[in-house]
């Protein structure tokens, strides 16, 4: 039987992520209109500050807002599904309580995190004048997050070259 004590809290960041993933999607379905046109109007509030009153550099910015809002949707759930399956896995395995929690934690997190950083940064654009702002303006969570989950995906191969590889070697 899988013991779930060390991966349980990892694994309910990780639904949260998949879950903050499917909200924006069915966001989609049901408000796309609205969240366009929130961006255009946040656009349209600094058009001649932040765009030098040139409605196709703001139209740029906002097309592009609308693709990061994609990302978060994508990146969230994508990213927490394979959270729960470091989880799983490195439970299944019975690895030492210490890698059960790092690895769930820090690949839900990590999940979670990156969601986010991109609704941010789609959010913050069109007012900021440009994609690029806007994602070095958050770019600390994306940083952070990224290497949350990276980590926890480095560190479960190396566990896993240890058992299959090293281990089985010297048994």
């Amino acid at each position: 039987m899988l013991d779930y004590a060390h991966i349980k809290y990892g694994v309910l960041i990780a639904m949260l992520a998949i879950l903050f993933g499917g909200a924006l999607g069915i966001s989609f379905g049901c408000c796309e209109h609205d969240i366009k046109d929130h961006l255009r109007s946040s656009a349209e509030a600094v058009l001649a500050d932040k765009y030098k009153g040139n409605p196709e550099l703001a139209k740029k910015v906002t097309d592009k807002a609308w693709i990061y809002f994609k990302r978060a949707h994508f990146h969230s759930q994508t990213m927490g599904v394979i959270s729960i399956v470091f989880s799983l896995l490195i439970a299944s395995l019975s690895f030492r309580p210490k890698y059960q929690l790092g690895i769930s934690i820090l690949s839900g997190s990590g999940a979670l995190g990156y969601g986010i950083f991109w609704l941010l940064a789609a959010l913050l654009a069109p007012g900021m004048g440009s994609t690029g702002a806007a994602k070095e303006s958050v770019g600390i969570i994306a940083q952070l997050s990224g290497a949350a989950f990276i980590t926890s995906g480095a560190v479960l191969f190396a566990l896993l070259v240890f058992r299959f590889i090293i281990q089985k070697k010297n048994s």
